[in-house]
């Protein structure tokens, strides 16, 4: 096994909040223990994301703080799709990136570990809540976050590029104008040679 490029020094919860839902029926289970066997296809769920790190590492950042939201809300379903839960939940977590990759490619690979981080923690904790619950515990999808990933990572590494580019721009000394004296006219040079 090879250690992870990534330590991550803390994982924090900002928002937990489960609601069950009193219009979901379970179906009958052949388990002692009721455990919702029940498929996303046509969940609609929501995931917002932020992705920051210390201004004083922007040549090369090393310290992300990764926010994840995700919200799956019986109001925004469709297609007939009755939820056991309505869930909110954010998280942040704080990675420390050790490995090698530059530019784009450290983007791609602080945002691909950090949502499964994040996400991993959701889902063990609305697990162990919804366990406890009137319908039984569930499981949230197992996730691929790749093309989240491909469509975050670029616009990351955009405004990176566009923050380095202001720094140098604004650590370039400013040209200064140095007054010119003018040359006297022929008139002056004349009334000058008259007085003398």
């Amino acid at each position: 096994m090879n250690p992870s490029v990534f330590r991550l020094s803390r994982l924090e919860f900002r928002r937990f909040d489960i609601e069950a839902n009193p219009e979901y029926i379970l179906p009958e289970q052949p388990a002692v223990f009721p455990q919702i066997d029940f498929e996303f296809n046509k969940v609609q769920i929501e995931l917002g994301t932020d992705l920051a790190y210390p201004d004083d590492e922007l040549e090369d950042p090393r310290h992300f703080t990764l926010s994840l939201k995700l919200s799956i809300q019986q109001s925004k379903q469709v297609d007939g799709v009755i939820l056991p839960y309505s869930i909110t939940i954010e998280g942040t977590a704080y990675l420390n990136f050790r490995g090698k990759d530059e530019g784009l490619r450290r983007f791609q690979v602080v945002r691909g570990t950090g949502y499964l981080m994040v996400y991993s923690a959701f889902r063990e904790h609305i697990a162990n809540f919804t366990a406890r619950s009137v319908h039984g515990l569930w499981f949230l999808p197992t996730p691929n976050f790749n093309s989240r990933v491909e469509a975050d990572a670029p616009i990351d590494f955009e405004k990176w590029e566009a923050a380095i580019a202001a720094k140098i721009a604004k650590s370039k000394p400013k040209a200064t104008k140095v007054a010119r004296k003018k040359a006297p006219d022929a008139s002056e040079e004349q009334i000058s040679k008259q007085k003398m």
